[in-house]
C-alpha cells in the first residue's frame, strides 16, 4: 500500500508512480511516541487543532521520478511493520509489530488519504491478513494454531438417514489452514477482508481460491434481552485456502454441494404441512470441540454445558453473514446474536481459554443420502490463546461510516 498523506483544504490527488517505504529508525522496539487511546483517537479526530506528525520522526518515504509530494506531514497509526511473506508450506509466520489501534478504511490499495476540513476524517490502514497468531511446528505451543484430521470430528455417516449413526469425517477437506488473527473491534465488524490485504493466491476454476471465517464474539456482558446485539467484542478470523488435492481427493458430490452453497442457490425443503424455498447456505454447520475440558477448572454447571454441546456440530442460521470478492469468499458468524444460554456460557469459559485446546471447523449438512457420508469444509486447532486483552490484541476501527 502507498503512503497516507494528511492535507488541509484539498484532496491529495494520488500519484501512480512507485513509492518505497523504509521503516528504520526502531528495530525491535516501539517508540516512546505512542498513539493515544481509542477515546482519545476519536476525540482529536473532529479536533481540527490536532497536531501532525512529521515524516522524519518515523518514516522515511522515498518518491521515484521526482515526486512533487514534499513537506507533507502524517498521521501514522502504526509504529512498525515487518512485512510478511507466504513460506513454502503456504502459512504466514513472520513477526509483526502493532500499535495498540489501527484505523482503517476499506476502498483499494491505492494511495491512502486523511483530509481535514468539509467532512468527519478518515484514516486508512489495511493490516496483512493471518499474522497474529503464529502457527505452531511439531510441537504446539500456547498461542498458536496448528492443522488437524477433519477425522477429530463425527459427522454424519454414509448409512446415517438409516442407522442415524456418525462417524470419523473423511481424513480430507477442500479447505486447508493459512493463518489466524485476532482483533479488537468497538463494534461488530462485518467483511472483515475488505479492512486486511489477503494474500495473492491463484484461482481456483471451480471455487473460491480462499475462505475466510470471522468469528464475532462479544465481550460484553451476555444479557437475557439482546437489544441491538452488538458492541466491543473481537474477531477472531481463520484464513483457508483451497486444498492443492481439491480436484483429486473431493468428491464430484461435494465439490457440486460447495458450489451451490457459494452460489447461493436456492432449493426446495419439504416440510410437515407444505414445501418451502430456502437457501442452501442456511446448510452451514459450526463444529467446535473443547480438547482438554479437565485443564480448564470447571464447575458442575459448566461440566453440564459441556457435555451437552461439545463436539457437536451446529447450524449456524440465522446467526450468520456472507461475502464475496475476488478470489474470496467469507462467512462471518455473529456470537453476538447466539441464544442467551450459549453467550453466557462463552462468558464464562473465555477468561480460561488461555489454557484451552479447541478444534474448530465448518461444514454443510446433508440432506439427501447421495450426499454422504458429510465433510469437513475447513477446520484447525487453537492452542492456549488468550482471548482477555492485555494490550497484545491490536484493535481496529473503521470510519463510522463501516461500522455496523
Amino acid at each position: 500500500m502507498g503512503g497516507c498523506a494528511s492535507v488541509y483544504g484539498q484532496m491529495a490527488i494520488p500519484r501512480p508512480h512507485k513509492r518505497h517505504f523504509s521503516f528504520g529508525k526502531r528495530h525491535g522496539k516501539m517508540s516512546g511516541k505512542i498513539p493515544p487511546p481509542i477515546p482519545e483517537v476519536r476525540r482529536n479526530m473532529s479536533d481540527a487543532s490536532m497536531t501532525d506528525i512529521t515524516v522524519s520522526e518515523y518514516v522515511h518515504v522515498d518518491y521515484e521520478n521526482g515526486s512533487e509530494m514534499s513537506n507533507k506531514t502524517f498521521h501514522v497509526t502504526q509504529l512498525q511493520y515487518n512485512h510478511s511473506q507466504l513460506s513454502s508450506n503456504g502459512k504466514w509466520q513472520d513477526e509483526v509489530w502493532f500499535d495498540s489501534v489501527s484505523i482503517m478504511e476499506s476502498e483499494s490499495d491505492e494511495d491512502c488519504h486523511s483530509v481535514y476540513g468539509g467532512g468527519a476524517e478518515r484514516y486508512v490502514y489495511r493490516p496483512r491478513a493471518g499474522v497474529q497468531i503464529p502457527c505452531s511446528g511439531e510441537k504446539a505451543t500456547p498461542g498458536t494454531w496448528s492443522e488437524i484430521s477433519p477425522s477429530v470430528f463425527k459427522l454424519r455417516g454414509l448409512n446415517f438417514f438409516r442407522d442415524k449413526q456418525k462417524s470419523p469425517a473423511p481424513d480430507c477437506s477442500p479447505y486447508v489452514p493459512i493463518g489466524v488473527d485476532l482483533f479488537i473491534c468497538a463494534t461488530k465488524m462485518n467483511h472483515i477482508a475488505e479492512h486486511v490485504q489477503l494474500p495473492k493466491v491463484k484461482p481456483h476454476d471451480k471455487v473460491p481460491a480462499l475462505l475466510i471465517v470471522n468469528i464475532q464474539v462479544p465481550t460484553y456482558p451476555a444479557n437475557v434481552f439482546i437489544g441491538d446485539a452488538n458492541g466491543e467484542g473481537l474477531s477472531l478470523v481463520l484464513y483457508f485456502k483451497v486444498s492443492d488435492t481439491f480436484d483429486k481427493n473431493i468428491s464430484p458430490q461435494f465439490q457440486e454441494t460447495i458450489k451451490k452453497f457459494v452460489d447461493d442457490e436456492m432449493e426446495k425443503v419439504r416440510g410437515f404441512a407444505k414445501e418451502s424455498t430456502v437457501p442452501f447456505r442456511e446448510r452451514l454447520k459450526i463444529m467446535a470441540g473443547l480438547v482438554n475440558p479437565e485443564d480448564l477448572q470447571i464447575g458442575a454447571t459448566e461440566k453440564k454445558l459441556i457435555q451437552a454441546y461439545n463436539d457437536k456440530p451446529v447450524l449456524s442460521r440465522p446467526q450468520h453473514s456472507f461475502f464475496q470478492g475476488e478470489n474470496y469468499f467469507e462467512i462471518d458468524i455473529d456470537i453476538h446474536r447466539f441464544s442467551y444460554i450459549s453467550r453466557k456460557g462463552l462468558e464464562s469459559f473465555i477468561d480460561r481459554m488461555e489454557n484451552g485446546i479447541i478444534n474448530l471447523g465448518l461444514t454443510i449438512q446433508a440432506q439427501k443420502p447421495e450426499e454422504l457420508p458429510e465433510q469437513a469444509l475447513c477446520c484447525l486447532r487453537l492452542n492456549k490463546i488468550d482471548f482477555v486483552n492485555h494490550g497484545q490484541i491490536p484493535t481496529i476501527v473503521t470510519s463510522k461510516d463501516d461500522l455496523i
